[in-house]
């Protein structure tokens, strides 16, 4: 019986533990302190300062992180990687529209606020290193800083009431901040430069790390460094004297100040702590995050009258057909329906049974552009792409033995494709149709 209690105890425990939610990254504050926005599961969260009335305000294609409040608590500002490279993206505090700032095929990572609102600083790697930039909420060039120096700052932000620009300007702090104990010349500290005296100044001199300075509107700067115990605890100054103010045996991650200087909030353990700069105290924000399920296992079609494309095996037991862009298997009588499963960003137009009864022949679009792939028509395996184009391969036609194809390969081109081997080649180019053009058909004899 007390086994059976202890293992009740043991099974409620891992229950309850369940519930709160862990890996909230890049936590940042409100300006009054009262809310917090962070980044989970790939999309941008806000939450009351006790971890309560948390919400989604994204739900982009890509993965978002560093989100930003302005100064003036308007907006938010954050990195988002809609097209596979990160640009800077913004939006109200409340949600809604989404707007893009920068578009660079480099890498374009958001880090502070003008202290009016009315620019984000980000870094980038648009001229092969990296560069902190400004850019203004209306749009526009961005703005390269420090242009005549060939140094890599990051982690950057600006003084409240001087051009004086804090940041960090080693591989240390930039790919390498989770490297732990290495010491030595290349390791990171705290610098600024003012671009009105041309001043530049180091702040740190410690031969470990020394990164990721926030400032509140006082001026106040707070960072965190490895000094005391080998792991990332939080610092500020007092009389201009690196202290520190916490002692964590596990580090912290990406320290951020509110703007009111009343809390320090940062990473720690997968889950977001805060500091409190009055009581001199850390408290873990215990949530609970509730995922949203953006695309069900099992979907329902209706294909009544709506079916582009179909073909009958050669064996006169299956139909393969086209709906809406995506492919159906079929029993002759259509009692049994199975969805074979393609790209899910991409569309179905054509679909042909090859002679074994078992593989498809369809066209579908490949970034931008119909191409002919191959799939097995048990939705075993995934199709494999068997013509590689910057133009529109379609119209298929098959010859009686289903060894050829015939397919128009843009609007100038008459192809035919060995089902084989899948080798294809032009017998016919003159601009002999437009842009729809019409099937062309091997004689009955195939000849």
């Amino acid at each position: 019986m007390k086994k059976i209690f202890l293992l009740f105890l043991i099974f409620t425990s891992l229950s309850l533990a369940s519930n709160e939610s862990y890996f909230l990254t890049h936590p940042s504050l409100s300006p009054n302190a009262d809310k917090i926005v962070f980044s989970f599961e790939g999309d941008i969260w806000r939450m009351d300062i006790d971890g309560s009335n948390a919400v989604r305000l994204t739900a982009m294609d890509g993965r978002e992180t560093d989100p930003v409040y302005s100064p003036d608590g308007k907006w938010i500002a954050f990195t988002g990687r809609q097209e596979g490279n990160a640009n800077v993206y913004f939006m109200s505090a409340n949600g809604g529209e989404i707007k893009q700032l920068t578009y660079h095929d480099s890498h374009d990572k958001m880090e502070n606020w003008s202290w009016d609102s009315k620019e984000v600083y980000f870094t980038s790697g648009r001229y092969n290193d990296v560069s902190a930039y400004s850019v203004s909420v209306t749009g526009g060039t961005p703005k390269r800083f420090f242009e005549p120096f060939f140094n890599w700052p990051h982690n950057f932000v600006k003084h409240p009431s001087k051009n004086e620009y804090f940041f960090n300007e080693t591989w240390e702090s930039q790919g390498y901040a989770s490297r732990k104990r290495y010491k030595g010349d290349f390791n990171p500290d705290i610098k600024s430069y003012n671009t009105d005296t041309k001043e530049f100044k180091q702040y740190t001199k410690y031969d470990g790390k020394d990164l990721w300075p926030t400032l509140d509107e006082k001026g106040n700067i707070y960072f965190a460094s490895d000094e005391a115990n080998g792991e990332y605890n939080l610092y500020t100054f007092v009389n201009d004297k690196k202290t520190a103010l916490t002692s964590f045996s596990t580090s912290i991650l990406k320290p951020r100040v509110s703007v009111n200087g009343e809390k320090i909030v940062f990473e720690k353990d997968y889950q977001i702590y805060v500091y409190d700069v009055v009581s001199k105290k850390s408290e873990k924000i215990k949530t609970t995050l509730f995922s949203n399920n953006t695309l069900k296992l099992h979907k329902e079609f209706n294909v009544s009258g709506k079916i582009s494309a179909f073909d009958v095996s050669p064996d006169n037991k299956k139909i393969a057909f086209v709906s809406r862009g995506e492919l159906f298997v079929s029993d002759i009588k259509g009692k049994f329906v199975r969805h074979i499963k393609t790209n899910p960003v991409e569309r179905v137009l054509e679909v042909n049974w090859l002679k074994d009864n078992k593989t498809l022949l369809i066209t579908r679009t490949h970034k931008g552009w119909e191409n002919i792939f191959t799939i097995l028509a048990d939705g075993s395996k995934k199709e494999i792409q068997r013509t590689k184009e910057k133009r529109n391969n379609r119209r298929i036609s098959l010859n009686k033995d289903k060894t050829k194809a015939l397919f128009n390969s843009g609007r100038d081109e008459l192809k035919i494709i060995d089902l084989k081997d899948f080798e294809s080649k032009t017998i016919v180019k003159d601009e002999f149709w437009a842009l729809r053009p019409d099937k062309s058909y091997f004689s009955p004899d195939d000849k």
